[in-house]
């Protein structure tokens, strides 16, 4: 008896051990949720086998709330982990600044990022760039581009079309296979800005009116033409306009020198002007960028130094974030959730709000140590474009300290 037990002591004592990441995979994913966040970054460093599971978003979803993850539709699929790192960065100010393009001479640049693809107007000529390639890729002149007559002012990419106001009066439009189509004379001065969607494309001059045109496309959905449809006055020179996302309404954003209000919402359903709003502004007070979050909600931004955001069910300012130096806000991008970048006039500077904070911005992002106004600005999940006087610039938060 004695003997025997002595064995089995023997034989259970020349058992390899268990270790940690000997357990179940629902074990170790149960006692990671009672971990913070420093202590799980420090357990993906263990080894090998707990560095991949806890890669996976389902260790990481239970911290969402603690990250204001940026959302993005680009194409790009990052891990949940990789997001809350940018994130992190994005707010601490961590980031690598590179030169994306450089201009000849001082210009008023307009970007546009769609599909991956960032879309850059530089004089008389729109083109478009991958932020993924090569610096010497860039340069290459067989990428797509787009010339016109004369400066290009805003232009927007949207359902695989390019649609751009020239300083003649003129819109130009071309379809995803190249296809050129332009209205002459779609105002007797500078179009100033545009919006398109689906078949209806809006634009605003210094004219003072707001018109609206529809395309016509042929079997293979090339375009056939387009046709005005009805013209608005406003009062005053049109700075900006967007089109809601169902394209029911359509804010024009104005100088304000005159007319009675800096924004009016014109309802293209009915055809006719359905209210004004910020009737109570300074004169001088313009709309220089305006964004619609969805069919209710739009965003505004101009020389009263505010980003503000309007319920068109109330027509009420229900939000406003105001520049802390008392500098313009030239343009705005927001992700449709809590983050609005904001692009100033002085000093190449980016504002990055948060809705649920009006105090002061989560960051400033000084862009080209320059001073230089921020004309226009796109990002994606990585990375932010800032576009000033002579060259746009990268500042990407997906670097390593």
């Amino acid at each position: 008896m004695n003997g025997t037990a002595l064995i089995s002591v023997d034989e259970e004592s020349q058992q390899p051990p268990v270790s940690f990441s000997d357990l179940p995979d629902d074990v170790l994913f149960t006692i990671c949720r009672q971990l913070d966040i420093a202590s799980l970054s420090v357990l993906c460093r263990v080894c090998c086998k707990l560095k991949d599971l806890l890669s996976s978003d389902h260790a990481w979803l239970p911290f969402d709330k603690n990250f204001n993850v940026l959302r993005a539709d680009n194409g790009i699929t990052l891990p949940l982990k990789e997001k809350f790192r940018i994130s992190c960065n994005r707010e601490k100010g961590v980031y690598q600044e590179s030169l994306f393009i450089n201009f000849t001479g001082r210009q008023l640049p307009w970007l546009q990022y769609n599909n991956g693809k960032l879309w850059v107007s530089s004089k008389n000529e729109i083109h478009s760039v991958d932020p993924s390639a090569s610096k010497k890729n860039r340069r290459s002149r067989d990428n797509n581009r787009h010339k016109l007559q004369r400066d290009v002012t805003k232009f927007v990419v949207k359902d695989q079309k390019i649609v751009s106001g020239c300083l003649d009066g003129s819109i130009h439009v071309w379809d995803n296979c190249g296809a050129h189509t332009e209205i002459k004379n779609a105002h007797c001065v500078d179009t100033q800005a545009v919006d398109s969607y689906d078949s209806t494309i809006v634009s605003g001059s210094r004219d003072a009116t707001l018109k609206v045109f529809s395309v016509q496309y042929d079997d293979n959905r090339g375009i056939s033409g387009v046709m005005e449809k009805c013209c608005f006055p406003v009062g005053d020179r049109v700075w900006s306009v967007s089109l809601s996302q169902c394209c029911r309404f359509c804010a024009c954003g104005t100088a304000f020198c005159d007319g009675d209000a800096p924004v009016s919402i014109i309802d293209l359903n009915k055809s006719c002007m359905l209210s004004q709003l910020g009737r109570d502004h300074k004169i001088g007070a313009g709309v220089l960028d305006m964004q619609f979050e969805d069919e209710h909600t739009l965003l505004t931004c101009g020389y009263d130094t505010y980003v503000r955001m309007w319920d068109l069910r109330t027509n009420q300012c229900v939000g406003s974030w105001e520049q802390q130096f008392d500098s313009a806000y030239y343009c705005l991008q927001s992700d449709g959730h809590r983050n609005i970048f904001a692009g100033t006039s002085r000093h190449g500077s980016v504002d990055l709000w948060d809705k649920r904070q009006t105090k002061s911005p989560v960051k400033t992002f000084y862009a080209g140590h320059r001073n230089s106004p921020v004309y226009s600005l796109a990002f994606n999940s990585t990375s932010l474009f800032v576009a000033l006087d002579v060259q746009v610039k990268t500042l990407n938060f997906s670097c390593y300290k």
